[in-house]
């Protein structure tokens, strides 16, 4: 994730743009085209509610086009826990709705937790 992130930071701004309008326009396409993702990963892309996915494809976006580095942390899964996550939590979701950088101190930080079977 951090070198996708690193890569979208690194590009001229217009072909930024154009990467974070697609990331706006489907979330979960756009993860299955950058990400070597798992089938049951896939499926679980596919399973968020569609205004979750929206909100957070819009927010990532926003995010990243004010050059902002996302903080993302995918805790390690044991061999006793369930291989299909238990939790996402996103700070900063709702202050990333817009374009306007009103909330430049708010960071956006993804959590996938993962739950004991």
């Amino acid at each position: 994730m951090a070198q996708k992130v690193a890569t979208i930071l690194a590009l001229p701004i217009a072909e930024r743009a154009l990467e974070m309008q697609l990331l706006k326009d489907d979330f979960a396409v756009w993860m299955e085209h950058n990400f070597n993702l798992d089938p049951h990963q896939v499926i679980q892309l596919y399973n968020f509610p569609n205004g979750f996915r929206k909100q957070l494809g819009t927010a990532i976006s926003n995010y990243l086009m004010q050059g902002n580095v996302l903080q993302f942390q995918k805790d390690d899964k044991g061999d006793e826990e369930d291989p299909d996550f238990k939790e996402v939590m996103v700070h900063g979701l709702d202050e990333w709705q817009d374009g306007v950088a009103t909330m430049m101190f708010t960071p956006l930080f993804i959590r996938i937790s993962y739950g004991m079977t």
